[in-house]
């Protein structure tokens, strides 16, 4: 397993991303990482709708408060 550059974390998982692509996650009954496969390095291959921008600066979304009573 080559250096983490990204790790990811929640309440119940870890992930970690190295530099050549591959995933992990830690698995904490055994205390040792699982190669979970290759993430995504060719936004050709996503499946992004017409509508979406293919850049690689994410798209920002929210929605309108709601009214004062």
């Amino acid at each position: 397993m080559s250096k983490l550059i990204q790790l990811c974390a929640s309440a119940n998982d870890l992930f970690g991303l190295d530099g050549d692509g591959m995933v992990y996650q830690y698995n904490f009954n055994t205390n040792t990482w699982m190669t979970l496969g290759r993430g995504r390095s060719d936004r050709r291959e996503s499946s992004l709708d017409e509508d979406q921008p293919a850049s690689g600066s994410p798209m920002s979304r929210s929605a309108d408060p709601p009214p004062r009573s």
